[in-house]
């Protein structure tokens, strides 16, 4: 098994944890202050407020580091924040490098770092398993149709592997 990293675009992730940590701080003065319930119940009410934002704010960090892509002899990988994604090798029919810039999205999970989920973008609709919202990646073709759009940080290395897969006639890519 080869694990490949995920390239990642952390930029300003420092400085959007301190901004929601000053923000849960602040929100949680501000619920102690202005609750009218006596006794421990408004600090009880500030922790609890301020607890969950701080949770989000560790979630910046913990997405993008569960990311990642793992090539065995007999599928590809894929490791999300929340689980798993298995591509078997013999379902491929396509590997290609491409140019791509993710839009909408539905059933997914944006942060800085962390683009996983289908995505609407510039090469059509496709699910994304991205450290960044746009750049260069490989583009999974699978015989069903459907596009997988992958991000490592050696992408000709990730590309040459999964090629090796390919049945000998998938080799030039897509027919039209």
């Amino acid at each position: 098994m080869q694990t490949f990293e995920p390239d990642l675009d952390l930029s300003g992730r420092n400085l959007r944890a301190l901004a929601l940590l000053t923000m849960a701080a602040a929100l949680a003065y501000y619920t102690y202050r202005v609750s009218a319930a006596p006794g421990l119940w408004p600090a009880l009410l500030a922790l609890w407020v301020f607890l969950l934002v701080a949770g989000s704010v560790a979630l910046l960090w913990w997405m993008p580091a569960r990311l990642r892509y793992e090539l065995t002899d007999e599928a590809l990988e894929i490791q999300t924040a929340f689980g798993r994604r298995r591509i078997l090798l013999e379902n491929l029919r396509a590997v290609e490098p491409v140019e791509y810039a993710l839009g909408r999205r539905s059933g997914s999970a944006a942060l800085p770092g962390y683009y996983v989920g289908r995505f609407q973008s510039s090469l059509g609709k496709l699910t994304a398993y991205a450290g960044r919202p746009a750049g260069e990646g490989l583009l999974l073709l699978l015989h069903t149709g459907k596009m997988v759009l992958l991000t490592p940080q050696k992408p000709k290395l990730l590309s040459a592997r999964l090629r090796r897969a390919l049945p000998e006639e998938s080799e030039d890519g897509p027919q039209s």
